[in-house]
Order: C-alpha cells, then structure tokens, then sequence
C-alpha cells in the first residue's frame, strides 16, 4: 500500500476525481475493507451505499423476528468484539447498532455516501481505470484504480409470480422490504413462504394476527436455537476480560468447524444420527400428527440450508395458525385462492420467498478488457479465481463471490479470511499497476470447486438456492472455513497477470 499511500489524496483526471479504491456496499464487507484499508494508511476511498443508512443485509431485513442464525460472539468482527450482545444470538436491531458503531470507532463516516446506486462499471484500456456510474439523485461519474465488491447476496428479493397478486387490494410487501407503519393487529395474514424468513417472521406475526396461513411448498430441517439471554455478570466479564471474550468466540468456531462442518460431507456417519433425531424432534413438537407428518423433510438433512428455532413450532400450534401444502392458484383482492380451490381470507399477504442471489450477481452491469461484460460470462456460469477475482476483470475483487458462501460457519470469519486476500492483491498492485487471475488459474480453480462439491450434500436431488438453473452450485464452498483462510493466506503469483498502468495517460490538464 506504500505506493498509493504517498500519492496526493485525490488526483485528478479531465473527467474528475481518481478515487485509490471505491467499494460498493455498507455492510460487513464495506466495513471490513474500509477499515483495512485505513489501516494500511490509505483514504482516497469511497463506500457507496444504495440505502439511506449503513448495515447491508441488517438494514433492509427489519421484519419482526429478524435475527441472525450464527452466535453473536461469532457474528461480529475479530477486531471489533462486542462484550454487549444481550442473547447468543442477537437480534436484528443489536446488530444494525452494531455496524453503526464500527462505522463511529473505525472512522469511516466521511467516507461513506448513501442513496447512491451504482449501475454500472466499465474498465478503461487506455487509463487502466475503472470507470463508476452512480446514481444520487442524478447520474454521477466517479473513478477508481481499485473496485471492491462488497454487496453481498441477499439484497435481491426473489418474487414469484403468483396470478392475481397485482390484483389485491389489500397490503403485501416482501419480508426485505418490511413496511412498519402497516398495522398487523386483528388481521387476516397469509404469510407465502416456510423457509428462513418465516421462520422467524412467523412467531411474532401470529401473536397479534387474527387469522395466520403460513404457505409450505417444501419443509424444512428446523432445529432448537437454544438461544438466551446473557446475565448481567456475563457482560461484566466480557467487557473485562479480553481473553474471556476471545475465547468465547473460539469456542463457537470450533463448534461450527468440528461439529457442524463434517455433516455436509456425502458420506457424513454422523448425519443420518442427527437426521433422525431432527425428525423425531419435529413430530414431538407439533400436537397434530398430520400436520407433523407435512412438516417433516423427506431430503437429506442439510441438502437444503438447516434453520434454527425454539418458537416456530410453537407458533404453529397456536389456534389462529394454519399452514397450507396445497400451493397457490390464485390471488384475488381479498383473499388467496390455494391449489384445491380453497379461499382463505387475506388483509395482508407477506411474501417470506427469499433472495435471487444470482440475479443479485449481475445486478451491476460490468465491461472489462475488449468489452466484455462479466453479467453474460456469469449468466452461463458464474465462477470467480477463490470467488473473488474474474480473468479480464483487473483490480475488482468480489469479497462475497461464486462459492464463498457458506453452509456450516460465520459469513463474518470468511469475509475476514476473503479481505485478506484482497488487501494483498491490492498492495500488490498499488498504484501503478493491474493485477488479474489468469484464465488457466480460473478455470483451474473453479474445476477444482465444483469436484469437491460433488462430496457434499448439497449436491443431492433437493432443489435448492445453492444451485443455479442448470442445477450447478454457484453459491457455496466445499470445505470447512480453516481451508478457506489456509488458501487465502498468501498469493500464488503464478496464478497471476500483472500489468503496468499506463500512468502517463491517467491525469490531464484541468482548466
């Protein structure tokens, strides 16, 4: 980083200021690289966010109930522990505040500009720059010798189409863009989708709903959260003990990497154990033997993401709860119409149906090298060298790319493990020149990723949002995450095409 740290902090070129690094997103991974990056001494850098507030995933997912899966102590920076999470784990609002406050201590206000939505980034053979359409109010033109992708996966709502939904004249919103000011109370709610958002939107909907219809199309592994709250000499101890805290957060690694981690494995010993316990969990937890029998998976565990509860199944035992197999045929303007011709009175309709991550992939239109745009290369396949870096794509690093997701650890530990990564191809490339994967080592990589996938689970007949169309995984590593930091940790050159910049053309005479 010494070289881009002793330039001016903006230069400029005829068309504006020259940015070190621009990022796109404010969430974990926008905080993670603009810390590092201030680390490093470097401030020539932007953080683009499309939101009027920083948090990514945690601002926009405010349904109530929003909570993360992964323990608190595990879910937050290793350089930024939080001796304050009042549960294991933690919900929505904590860790928003969270964010907010590593935004305060890491000094990155000024470096932050919201309601700014970039749609476009076009790379520069003449200037070996990248060029950055943003939208904030009116079209904006910003520059960059480094881009940082940092917008995560689930910022795209996946909406089916369901006949009649424009129709209705009552309220429906999908859980990512929750309305607050909408009352719930003494309605008749029709919740579409049983899945993660469900699960924990469910529980606190049917409290105050007068009628709930949850729509199942396939059941889930849904296991005890165990969750609680820490006591008050449990915080004391945190804020205290530095080590105590640490070694809290090592604790829960280790659960994920030793315990969970090997049930994705095909040949898993343990797995068909731990399946049928799941199992037997559900059916003990649901008073009505035929609804149990609806709700009990009939994949194999982990096929498709496991979920975390201790009040779903509760909330469907509630007498105002009802969950409905029979699929949609229909929306009319005050009621959905199921697959058996059924009407079930609807005032709201929440649409708990998930994310589109690959449609989040190519939500920026990109052009490199010969203008070649990376959303038709990933529209056939999406594949990235480490999920980070695409061949003819110099100097833009993807920190939550194809395959760096996760099935069995904290997204936070590999977006960690993936800046890493990135600081180094930055520091390596610095300001004069232009670091890229080789085709040979994407090919060679991805190849790589998809054979190990074949061992896993994931790979079974269930359908899945691990799997594209074409029922190739596009969105998860094969291995546990010490694998994932191990091969990250330092550069293979040879996999590498580093170029000079051609310098004397990036600034011009500004009159």
């Amino acid at each position: 980083m010494r070289k881009i740290q002793e330039e001016a902090p903006e230069r400029l070129t005829a068309q504006g200021a020259v940015h070190d690094v621009i990022i796109i997103g404010a969430g974990f991974s926008g905080i993670c690289a603009g810390y590092h990056l201030l680390k490093r001494g470097c401030s020539n850098f932007v953080i683009l966010e499309q939101e009027d507030g920083v948090g990514g995933t945690w601002f926009k997912n405010r349904y109530p109930g929003a909570a993360c899966d992964v323990p608190s102590h595990f879910y937050c920076f290793s350089f930024s522990p939080n001796p304050d999470w009042s549960h294991v784990y933690s919900p929505q609002p904590e860790i928003q505040a969270y964010l907010e406050k590593c935004v305060q201590d890491f000094n990155l206000a000024t470096h932050i500009r919201l309601n700014t939505t970039v749609s476009s980034l076009t790379f520069d053979e003449d200037t070996g720059l990248w060029t950055v359409q943003a939208e904030e109010g009116q079209h904006s033109t910003l520059r960059a010798k480094h881009v940082v992708v940092g917008s995560g996966g689930l910022n795209t709502p996946s909406v089916p189409v369901f006949p009649g939904l424009d129709e209705f004249q009552g309220e429906a919103f999908h859980t990512a863009n929750w309305q607050s000011d909408i009352p719930l109370a003494d309605k008749n709610t029709v919740v579409i989708g049983s899945a993660a958002s469900a699960v924990q939107a469910v529980p606190e909907l049917a409290k105050v709903a007068r009628k709930l219809t949850m729509f199942q199309r396939t059941p889930n592994y849904i296991i005890p959260r165990d969750d609680r709250a820490y006591l008050d000499k449990e915080r004391e101890k945190f804020r205290h003990s530095p080590l105590k805290l640490r070694m809290q957060r090592f604790k829960f690694y280790l659960r994920f990497e030793y315990v969970l981690s090997p049930l994705f494995k095909k040949n898993s010993w343990i797995r068909n154990r731990i399946e049928k316990k799941v199992k037997r969990y559900i059916r003990q937890s649901i008073n009505d033997p035929e609804l149990a029998q609806k709700l009990v998976p009939t994949y194999e565990l982990g096929c498709k993401r496991i979920l975390i509860s201790d009040d779903f199944f509760p909330a469907l035992n509630r007498e105002n709860v009802e969950v409905n197999t029979d699929g949609i045929d229909r929306i009319e303007k005050d009621a959905v119409i199921d697959g058996c011709g059924r009407r079930i009175e609807a005032d709201v309709i929440v649409l708990a149906t998930g994310f589109d991550l690959h449609k989040q992939m190519i939500s920026i239109e990109m052009i490199g090298r010969n203008g070649v745009s990376l959303n038709a290369r990933w529209e056939k396949e999406a594949s990235a060298y480490k999920g980070c870096m695409v061949d003819g794509f110099p100097n833009v690093y993807f920190v939550t790319g194809p395959n760096t997701g996760v099935g069995s650890t904290s997204v936070v530990h590999m977006i960690e493990a993936q800046m890493h990564f990135i600081m180094q191809c930055i520091d390596l490339a610095a300001d004069q020149k232009l670091i890229e994967p080789t085709n040979a080592a994407v090919q060679a990589d991805n190849q790589k990723t998809q054979k190990d996938l074949e061992n896993t689970v994931w790979a079974g007949s269930c359908h899945s949002w691990y799997k594209d169309e074409n029922g190739r995984i596009h969105t998860l590593y094969p291995h546990a995450a010490r694998r994932f930091r191990k091969e990250r940790r330092r550069l293979r050159r040879q996999d590498f095409l580093i170029t000079q910049r051609k310098k004397n053309r990036e600034t011009a005479d500004v009159t």
